[in-house]
């Protein structure tokens, strides 16, 4: 008797590792992620009202967006930018990941979401190792909340979804996922 996907051991445990680490990576900055175009730029940002113009990002350190202006516009748009950032994540080779995420994390919480996210990511390498061709991550922000703002910090939430395959291992699998951002102003940005 053959096993359908529904119920094979494997394929399940697949799946929620797929689900996992879609949360984590989605969720990378503070439990927060970016998807490139095909040239390797950041994708553009979403229309207004998502994110009006001139709110950064205005540039790019270690792969991830940088320069966000200091209002509640700019929050929202780092914290946009950072759930982007899955496939960007994925690519990196595992030496580099450390450093992209020290650049979007707070400095007094960036050993610790180095640590997670370079276990998760291994992790989830692993289990994609048997598949052919690339690891795709396609990832929409739907909806936005800023839930408070100081002149030092901001809390935003973000509504995301995620997409995660790779042929022969994993069919597309969706991650749902509402990443809570604690934002902190430092380092100019």
């Amino acid at each position: 008797m053959a096993s359908t996907p529904h119920n094979n051991p494997r394929r399940v445990a697949l799946r929620l590792l797929v689900v996992a680490t879609v949360g984590v990576v989605a969720g990378l900055t503070v439990r927060g992620c970016a998807h490139p175009n095909p040239d390797g730029q950041i994708a553009s940002p979403p229309p207004a009202p998502l994110l009006p113009a001139g709110v950064g990002p205005r540039g790019i350190r270690a792969g991830m967006p940088v320069g966000f202006a200091h209002n509640t516009e700019g929050a929202r748009a780092a914290a946009v930018a950072y759930v982007m950032t899955g496939q960007q994540i994925l690519n990196l080779p595992a030496a580099d990941v450390g450093a992209a995420v020290r650049v979007m994390a707070a400095t007094a919480s960036a050993a610790g979401q180095v640590d997670e996210i370079a276990a998760r990511l291994g992790a989830l390498h692993e289990k994609l190792r048997p598949g052919t061709g690339p690891i795709e991550f396609w990832q929409s922000v739907l909806a936005t909340r800023v839930d408070a703002t100081s002149r030092t910090r901001a809390r935003v939430a973000v509504w995301s979804v995620g997409v995660l395959a790779r042929e022969d291992v994993v069919a597309p699998q969706a991650g749902w996922t509402t990443s809570l951002f604690e934002l902190v102003w430092e380092h100019d940005d």
